[in-house]
């Protein structure tokens, strides 16, 4: 209605008078609504104000709606989450990309001084020989006495192409080193190990799941193909996750044809489908070993849960961790990235892996699903007619314990000490040849170096994990700062326990379903 035509002042008053009356009517609607957001917003805003004016200690309301906001979320599930814009940045470098703008050093924290860990194959630090056990003592002339990682993190992270100075102290150096470093992208690889063992056995180590972690896979096992691979042992073991997109892309480096991966299934429509493998494996049929443990989680579990579901794998070693929920994330007004479970993921089976938790909030009257609390000792069928079970992660097909050695207090208590011996030790021996082994003499310096420490040396303790300490601790930690990772875990795998029986299983056929059904008669016996 045009009003500037309305001669008669009763008309428009009239038609006023309707328009807030209606409108009157619609906001009383909307407040008689069961589900009053209004209210329930003027209730929160209610509280945050009485408690930032009368709580005893200050706290700006600012803070009280980011925790309500964490409260809120953190009762959801464990992995719903509220990701602050400043740190999304470095979120999607690391968990997406896997690369990230710096300096290319890892670093720890060990009395009170930044250690340099290890540095990144090509970044400026590894160009400039920055070695293992260096200590970080100034950064741009900034003493870092007393910094957490966080701040020598921050301190080292900077514009691409721009400079950092650090002055390092070096075991055997009559003096600090001041070296100039380069800020650049770092590529962070997710294949961290990768060798042949006996009989044409392959072995790969995956750290996590990003955006180049199938590439960078599949490039390693061309590379073991070519040195006459014949079966793969692939290790997941403390590999958290990462992308979802990454493991069904893996997943079809060795599945024949078109086979389910993974199905999603959420609330909405848009939160529910199914992946298959596109029928292009580089790894078409020859056997595979996948090696699991608690710390297995997420990504790993739908790699290892659709290789044995499709019986294309073994599963070696103890029950992984138990993630069976999907995330998604959403780009909030304020900035800040909500990271928000969406959907239940299920193997090829049926199987949602998802182990209990506790949830904090209350639901009301919505009940969960039957789906998400049942499953926890559902058995399934594999395509060979294995049983599988689902709920609390996948079980191993083949349970082998992790050596209980690495979680007594003792051998926790003396690991960060393990590793300066070892950078002191090297500093003394700077052309050690990789047919060492730890000797009586090593291992007694070792024992000497902790009581110097004023470690409580417990002699039962030291006799009972003497192989432990001297074959696999003390063996790995030179290794690592002498040479890399890669030749670290090579010189101590013959101790280890789970890869050995791999590698038996492995022996035991020269096809995948002749491995299984072995296994299958061992288990009836």
């Amino acid at each position: 209605m045009n009003f500037n035509r309305v001669k008669n002042p009763y008309v428009y008053a009239s038609c006023t008078i309707l328009v807030i009356l209606m409108l009157g009517w619609l906001f009383g609607r909307l407040m008689a609504t069961s589900d009053n957001t209004y209210m329930r917003v003027l209730l929160l805003q209610d509280v945050v104000h009485q408690v930032s004016q009368r709580y005893v200690d200050y706290i700006p309301p600012d803070s009280l709606y980011r925790r309500a906001v964490e409260g809120l979320l953190r009762g959801l599930d464990p992995y719903t989450e509220l990701i602050p814009a400043t740190e999304f940045k470095r979120f999607q470098e690391l968990q997406v990309k896997s690369e990230y703008v710096g300096t290319g050093i890892s670093i720890s924290r060990t009395d009170n001084e930044i250690v340099v860990m290890s540095t990144f194959p090509g970044s400026s630090a590894y160009r400039q020989g920055i070695q293992p056990g260096d200590r970080v003592i100034r950064v741009d002339g900034i003493s870092t006495r007393n910094w957490s990682t966080e701040e020598a993190s921050l301190h080292l992270l900077g514009p691409e192409n721009s400079k950092v100075s650090l002055t390092v102290s070096r075991p055997g150096a009559p003096e600090p080193l001041d070296i100039s470093l380069t800020r650049e992208k770092v590529a962070v690889p997710t294949v961290t190990r990768q060798f042949m063992l006996d009989k044409g056995v392959g072995y790969l180590r995956l750290s996590s799941f990003t955006e180049p972690t199938a590439h960078e896979l599949e490039a390693a096992v061309n590379a073991l193909l070519g040195q006459g691979m014949k079966s793969l042992v692939l290790d997941l073991r403390d590999n958290t996750g990462g992308l979802t997109e990454s493991a069904i892309e893996i997943c079809g480096l060795f599945l024949n044809g078109r086979q389910l991966i993974v199905s999603m299934r959420g609330r909405r429509k848009e939160d529910t489908s199914s992946f298959f493998s596109e029928g292009k494996p580089v790894f078409k049929t020859q056997p595979i070993a996948i090696l699991t443990n608690s710390f297995t989680a997420s990504s790993s579990e739908i790699v290892a849960g659709a290789l044995q579901d499709h019986d294309r794998a073994i599963i070696v070693g103890t029950n992984s961790f138990g993630k069976g929920l999907v995330q998604t994330t959403f780009p909030l007004n304020s900035g800040d990235i909500l990271k928000i479970t969406t959907a239940r993921y299920y193997t090829p089976s049926g199987r949602n892996i998802q182990r209990e938790y506790p949830r904090q909030l209350d639901l009301g009257d919505e009940e969960l699903e039957p789906e998400a609390q049942d499953t926890v000792q559902k058995s399934f069928k594999t395509d060979m007619g294995r049983k599988v079970l689902g709920g609390g992660g996948i079980a191993p097909d083949i349970e082998v314990p992790e050596d209980s050695a690495a979680g007594d207090p003792f051998i926790v208590q003396i690991l960060p000490h393990a590793f300066d011996f070892a950078v002191a030790y090297k500093s003394l021996h700077p052309n050690l040849d990789k047919s060492f082994s730890v000797d009586p003499a090593i291992f007694s310096a070792f024992i000497s170096y902790l009581k110097d420490k004023s470690v409580e040396v417990e002699d039962k303790k030291v006799e009972k994990y003497h192989g432990y300490i001297a074959n696999i601790l003390l063996t790995y930690r030179i290794s690592q700062v002498t040479w890399d990772e890669n030749t670290a875990y090579r010189m101590v795998a013959h101790a280890d326990a789970q890869l050995n029986k791999a590698l038996e299983i492995l022996g035991s056929g020269e096809k995948q379903a002749e491995i299984l059904k072995q296994t299958m008669k061992d288990e009836r016996k």
